[in-house]
């Protein structure tokens, strides 16, 4: 289960992210190299601050780290470059295949990758670009239903939809830092930098 708001939806985040894959290289001789990629889908890395906010942000900040009871449970996040998908092609009917996963491809001339995409709302689907309802949407994959399966050929795209990566805190222990000040009068703190790490369930 994903809990529902996104966490830069509350919180203005200083964030630095990028995808993360695993790759195990074995040295050859000669300068050669055995090189697999054990992971085919990326799994994106934030790191993440809030530096010098009111204490009502950084006590509502732990309260969401609360509520998420550390590294326990999901959520969503907005990712800071994309969010939005417009009239993005997922796929061709066959005549047979109902279901479609939604993804974000980022373009490359070698080699173009497709993120899968999990949490969406105010989803428009497309087939043969006309808009159509007849279908469901869960966890990011697209069934069309009803007997409206796409025919041979015909392009399934998302018209539009926002998007979400879905993560969770890396580590249970998330510290906050208030300043020590005369008179315990504390007007700004920080929470921070903690690593939010994406997860697919």
């Amino acid at each position: 289960m994903v809990d529902t708001v996104a966490i830069n939806d509350k919180f203005a985040l200083g964030l630095r992210c990028g995808p993360v894959f695993q790759t195990t290289s074995l040295p050859l001789l000669g300068g050669f190299e055995d090189r697999n990629q054990d992971w085919p889908i990326a799994l994106w890395k934030y790191e993440a601050s809030l530096i010098n906010r009111p204490i009502a942000e950084i006590q509502a900040f732990e309260a969401f780290l609360l509520g998420r009871r550390g590294a326990a449970n999901l959520f969503p996040l907005r990712d800071p470059q994309y969010s939005t998908l417009t009239d993005e092609n997922i796929g061709t009917g066959d005549g047979t295949t109902a279901s479609f996963q939604i993804y974000k491809t980022y373009p490359d001339v070698d080699r173009p990758y497709r993120r899968p995409i999990t949490i969406v709302n105010s989803l428009v689907m497309k087939v043969a670009g006309v808009i159509t309802a007849n279908y469901t949407e869960a966890d990011g994959v697209v069934t069309f239903t009803g007997g409206h399966i796409p025919t041979a050929g015909q392009a399934i795209a998302v018209g539009s939809c926002n998007w979400f990566a879905r993560v969770r805190f890396e580590l249970d222990y998330n510290p906050i830092t208030f300043p020590v000040t005369l008179n315990n009068t504390r007007p700004v703190a920080s929470a921070g930098p903690f690593v939010l790490v994406e997860r697919f369930r």
